[in-house]
């Protein structure tokens, strides 16, 4: 009989598509007001920069680090730094990252980059900053924040090789999500002209061994990489409809290798293949004005996927414009380039609403807990979100409903959640919610669990 239900099954589903994911919608669960450590005057000690621009959230703490604006006036420091906030979902304490400090900063430059490592080696926290120019020592620095209170600095990049840092870093562990060799890799966008390296997208740094951080000897893929069959095996995301090449972001899902990144005005997402090159790539174009609206030149065009957000995973980008308001700045897609509704809702369940002027937001993703950060660069606010409903999807999916058998239920409720692209439903954890789900989930259903 189970056989029979099988076969139906496939039949019916090889004539569906699966729909984009299904809205989602985020809840407040704590805020934090950044205006004392963008506070030069009266709070020097802990001065991150005029505005903060880059956030990272891990677990109740939060890193931010910040941006210069001008060169004068009161209150102003040459000097930016990292702060730790501990206990964001209570009394906080600041905490500073001494390694971090940047003595002097350039006016109108700032940190462009902080990403922590949420896959298995758990390989820290990485900051980087622009100088506006290549070779700039410390421009990307990786902290050890996970083994004691303070952070430790593990490698900062040299003199003279170092990549310029105006484009975020992600930490890298390819499609299969194991890492290559002895763990991830830091892929690192170009800025400006790197010494040719960049020509058709990101390269990946090593970490660990004799040359961390060093781009130059301890380059792992590049643009230009190929297999034996002239195959590219780094994801190569230039061309292909994209307004230009000024990268500004990219995050990396850990488990697949699947990326988004922000290039001039658009953003794209590639999933990968099993030579680590790209599958497939969209672009979602902000240079016609029906998507993004975004400036060619403007700062913080940003991106992050949601992997394992509840509903399937999602990509989140900002919208940028004079006068902002949050819910038409902060815009998600799926991994087709779909765009996918949002619902942010405030501390008190009312509709959270903010004017943002210009639109300026980082976002920083915690898979494990299903947290948001939200950094908003004009308002010098930084706000959690949770995602208000996160079902629990076991290794052993053939239960689907979880009632304790093998059976029609279980069919019943994972098309309903396959259909509406929700729920558990990319059983095979590629990020897509498709064909090949339904065969995951019939290969443990016809045997009767895992």
């Amino acid at each position: 009989m189970k056989t029979m239900n099988l076969a139906m099954a496939l039949a019916a589903g090889c004539a569906m598509t699966a729909a984009a994911v299904a809205d989602v919608t985020f809840r407040m669960v704590a805020d934090q007001n950044l205006d004392v450590l963008c506070d030069g005057a009266n709070n020097p000690t802990f001065f991150i920069g005029n505005n903060p621009s880059v956030c990272a959230l891990v677990g109740d703490n939060l890193f931010v680090a910040g941006y210069r604006n001008n060169t004068t006036g009161t209150g102003v420091f040459a000097s930016c730094q990292m702060v730790k906030i501990e206990n964001i979902f209570g009394t906080r304490a600041f905490r500073l990252v001494p390694d971090s400090f940047v003595e002097t900063m350039p006016g109108t430059r700032g940190f462009y980059g902080l990403q922590y490592d949420y896959g298995p080696a758990r390989s820290g926290l990485v900051l980087n900053y622009d100088s506006g120019s290549v070779g700039t020592a410390g421009a990307f620095k990786l902290f050890d924040v996970d083994t004691q209170l303070n952070p430790i600095l593990v490698a900062s990049s040299p003199a003279g090789t170092s990549a310029r840092g105006g484009a975020g870093p992600a930490f890298d562990y390819g499609a299969n999500g194991l890492g290559f060799g002895s763990g991830p890799v830091l892929s690192i966008l170009e800025f400006a002209n790197y010494g040719g390296v960049q020509a058709r997208g990101p390269f990946g740094v090593q970490l660990g061994g004799d040359f961390p951080l060093d781009i130059i000897q301890a380059r792992v893929y590049d643009g230009n990489s190929l297999d034996g069959d002239n195959n590219p095996i780094s994801p190569v995301i230039n061309g292909g409809g994209l307004s230009g090449t000024l990268w500004r972001d990219i995050s990396i899902d850990p488990r697949n290798g699947n990326l988004a990144a922000r290039a001039s005005n658009d953003l794209v997402i590639a999933r990968r293949d099993a030579l680590n090159g790209v599958a497939s790539k969209v672009v979602v174009s902000c240079s016609t004005g029906t998507a993004c609206d975004d400036l060619p030149f403007a700062i913080l065009q940003r991106t992050e996927i949601l992997w394992g957000a509840a509903g399937g995973d999602i990509v989140v980008f900002n919208r940028q414009g004079a006068g902002t308001n949050f819910a038409d700045a902060v815009l998600a897609t799926d991994l087709d380039g779909n765009p996918v509704p949002l619902t942010f809702n405030d501390l008190d369940g009312t509709p959270f609403s903010v004017t943002s002027a210009p639109g300026y937001f980082d976002f920083s993703w915690d898979g494990i807990n299903g947290r948001l950060a939200v950094l908003d660069f004009a308002n010098r606010y930084a706000y959690i979100f949770e995602v208000e409903t996160t079902p629990a999807c076991g290794p052993c999916f053939a239960d689907y409903n979880q009632d304790g058998g093998v059976d029609g239920g279980d069919i019943e409720s994972f098309f309903s959640d396959w259909e509406n692209s929700a729920g558990c439903s990319d059983t095979n954890l590629d990020g897509g919610i498709d064909g090949g789900d339904i065969e995951a989930f019939f290969s443990q259903w016809e045997a009767g669990g895992c």
